[in-house]
């Protein structure tokens, strides 16, 4: 019930019990938005709870925007390990009185449509957009499952140019960190941006649930996701 807009320049996200919250997004929901409309990955996270990564501050010049009179919506998925337990996610902000230089958004690079096959040991999938606007990439936030292998962003401008901005070799669904630039790149209106990733769905992985299941988009970490975030600002 905020009576003015903030200005949110560092949160941190707290579960109860880290065993079984597979992950929290937190959303901003308008105040003119329908009642019960879903946030969609697209349009990213206002704050996000992840295995190795659960509070970010923002750098100086930076913060995101909290609409007057919007409300935060919880996304909490989690994994049952056999137990009862509870749970309650607490969520702190830190405002700051002065609008910022830049406001960051969040941008989710998402493939709901990919299928894995069985057995697939390097099974490739991709989500591209092409920017309707210059914009200023400053981090990046990758997200997969225990099938995920590896993961990489790159650009592509308008003259056909590749640029890799991110390049994940191993990737690792227990860390799942945020990967902030340290130079920001900025692109064109017109370029690609584009979040790919490598799946394993063989017996040879160790944390694969069941090599011997087609493997679509799912909640549960025994289901997949293709979901790469981009942080950046518009000049």
């Amino acid at each position: 019930k905020l009576d003015e807009d903030k200005w949110v320049v560092g949160y941190e996200i707290q579960p109860t019990d880290k065993a079984v919250v597979h992950h929290v997004l937190v959303f901003v929901v308008n105040p003119t938005a329908k009642a019960g409309a879903e946030p969609d990955d697209r349009d990213g996270f206002f704050a996000a709870y992840v295995p190795g990564n659960n509070c970010q501050t923002l750098p100086d010049g930076f913060a995101k925007k909290l609409p007057k009179g919007s409300k935060l919506k919880f996304q909490i998925h989690y994994t049952p390990n056999g137990k009862a337990t509870a749970d309650q996610v607490r969520l702190g902000l830190t405002f700051t009185p002065t609008p910022p230089k830049h406001e960051l958004r969040v941008y989710g690079l998402v493939n709901y449509t990919f299928r894995i096959p069985p057995g697939a040991a390097d099974h490739a999938e991709k989500a591209v957009i092409k920017l309707p606007h210059d914009a200023v990439v400053t981090g990046f936030l990758p997200h997969l499952h225990l099938r995920g292998k590896s993961c990489r962003y790159e650009a592509t401008t308008a003259s056909g140019k590749t640029v890799p901005l991110l390049d994940i070799p191993r990737y690792d669904f227990n860390w799942q960190l945020r990967y902030q630039l340290a130079e920001p790149v900025r692109l064109a209106k017109g370029s690609s941006l584009g979040f790919f990733a490598v799946f394993d769905n063989s017996e040879a992985n160790p944390a694969n649930p069941d090599p011997k299941k087609t493997v679509r988009w799912g909640q549960q970490s025994t289901d997949e996701m293709h979901l790469g975030y981009v942080e950046y600002y518009i000049p």
